[in-house]
Order: structure tokens, then sequence, then C-alpha cells
């Protein structure tokens, strides 16, 4: 499983989900990060992608976000993406919250 969270600099969550400069992606399994990346917006990119602004989220499976638009809303759950809303700024702290609120039977040692 791989979730986002929009950011200006990798530490904190974007204010805005699609103002944002780009996402950090982690990959989860058995309940626990095991890589993470930084994702920029390119222009470029979003010009040549058939996923357009969404194109560094293909692989994922969530977001989390501290605010998000009707439109990128509705885009991503045409998308199938989950979409966790959060009052968390600090990225740490809100991939632990969301790690904890985790299912159990996930969460295998």
């Amino acid at each position: 499983m791989k979730v986002a969270i929009p950011t200006d600099n990798g530490q904190v969550i974007g204010k805005k989900f699609k103002g944002s400069r780009g996402f950090l992606v982690a990959t989860i399994e058995s309940g626990k990060i095991i890589h993470q990346e930084l994702r920029w917006n390119l222009l470029s990119e979003m010009i040549i992608s058939e996923h357009g602004s969404l194109y560094n989220l293909c692989d994922c499976d969530a977001v989390i976000v501290n605010e998000i638009g009707q439109c990128q809303c509705q885009r991503l759950k045409a998308e199938k993406k989950d979409i966790i809303q959060t009052v968390e700024t600090d990225i740490p702290k809100a991939f632990i919250k969301y790690l904890d609120s985790l299912p159990i039977f996930l969460k295998i040692n």
C-alpha cells in the first residue's frame, strides 16, 4: 500500500492539496513504513501524463490531507483513492496516527 501526503518541503503537510510542490509517498507493509520518497510536481510531467496533475499518485492507494477542494476530492475518488483528512501538520506525526488507525489484522510483526 502507498500513501501520499502533499508537501512543500517533505516535513510539513501542505495546507492545500492542489497547491503543494510535491508529495511524500510512503510504502506501507504489515502496518510499517518500509520506504519513503519525495515526488516533486513537474509541469512537464503533468502535461505529457494521461493522469495530468495526479501523475505522482498513480500507484498510491490513499492521500492524507489538511484541506482539499471539492473538484480535487472528486478526481481522487474517481481514481479510487482513499482521502484521509487530518488537522496534523507534521508529516511524521500524521503517518504515526494513520498507522495507528489501521485495522489490527494488518499489523503483523
